[in-house]
């Protein structure tokens, strides 16, 4: 019998590449009796890639694929209010902060998961769904630089600082628990702190679900968030984190999920890059306008190639002519 998952993405036209590589590697590792019931909320994606997508998706059995227009839901919002970027190359859309209105979007499910594209699954997550949610509004990862970073929470207000710098849990993958969130009307907690222009959102969803929530929160291990510079991290004597070594080391080598937070694959070179190239390759899809700071790796690849294929032709020729000579002499 087959287990039917509900999951979201939100994201625009930009991000649809890499959703395509996120969707492939969510359901090349699911488990046989898992069905994904994938979701997209946007509001500007076209009908050309929406095809694209539903392609990647149709080479699976075990999904489904249903996109819905959100007309510009709090579009307005975004612009106009106190949201901000976050850390240096994050980008944020007005599709960031829809993910925290899923209870609004998807009236038909009391519980869903929430991931970003920006990832590759490597294994099964579906044991995530079965999380205890009871007195919770959501699952996920916490945070864990609050401890090393010290500005990374340093934009919240003093309340909302004592409150979360323990418990702020990341991005990246969420189990929300739609039925509580509706019994509790949580959706007007998260306007009021989308309207408050007092309350800066560096992180835009993540700000909102985490002080709306009060720490109602589950957490997720870290293996969920592996972050690719995370050894990087660990090999500074200073780091700390809310997390042991261990616990930071086993996301490393035993990850759920790869996330690329920060130094993306398709404008960057984090570790682990060549994992979401290989599927990038493997459905050969388009290179688009977020590439434009990625040398071509197969140009690159061919030159290498090329040059040592030149340089192998001109030592056999070399052999060749002295040994031609040899007879001839």
């Amino acid at each position: 019998m087959m287990k039917h998952i509900p999951i979201f993405f939100t994201f625009d036209n930009n991000y649809v590449v890499p959703a395509a590589v996120a969707f492939y590697s969510l359901l090349n590792r699911a488990g046989r009796d898992i069905f994904y019931e994938m979701h997209v909320l946007h509001h500007d994606i076209s009908d050309e890639n929406i095809k694209l997508l539903q392609s990647v998706v149709g080479r699976f059995k075990n999904a489904i694929l249903e996109f819905h227009d959100t007309a510009g839901f709090l579009s307005d919002e975004f612009n106009s209010g106190s949201f901000s970027s976050g850390h240096a190359g994050s980008r944020f859309t007005a599709d960031t902060i829809l993910r925290c209105f899923a209870a609004r979007f998807f009236p038909q499910y009391d519980k869903i998961i929430y991931s970003d594209v920006d990832v590759v699954f490597m294994d099964d997550i579906s044991e995530i769904y079965d999380i205890d949610l009871r007195g919770k509004y959501i699952a996920g990862v916490r945070g864990p630089f609050m401890k090393y970073v010290a500005d990374e929470l340093s934009h919240l207000k003093p309340e909302h600082f004592e409150m979360l710098h323990d418990t702020y849990i990341a991005g990246g993958i969420w189990v929300m628990n739609l039925k509580k969130i509706r019994a509790d009307n949580l959706e007007s907690r998260m306007l009021e702190i989308v309207h408050d222009d007092t309350i800066i959102k560096r992180f835009n969803d993540q700000d909102i679900m985490n002080i709306a929530c009060e720490n109602h929160v589950a957490f997720l291990p870290l293996n969920y968030i592996s972050y690719p510079y995370l050894l990087d991290l660990l090999r500074k004597p200073d780091f700390i984190s809310h997390y042991s070594r261990d616990e930071m080391f086993d996301s490393i080598i035993n990850p759920k999920i790869l996330h690329f937070a920060a130094s993306k694959p398709w404008n960057g070179t984090p570790q682990h890059a060549d994992t979401w190239w290989n599927i990038f390759e493997y459905l050969k899809l388009p290179r688009t306008s977020i590439f434009r700071d990625v040398p071509d790796e197969n140009v690159k690849k061919y030159k290498k190639y090329k040059r040592l294929f030149n340089i192998v032709l001109c030592v056999l020729a070399a052999v060749i002519v002295i040994a031609v000579l040899g007879v001839i002499l």
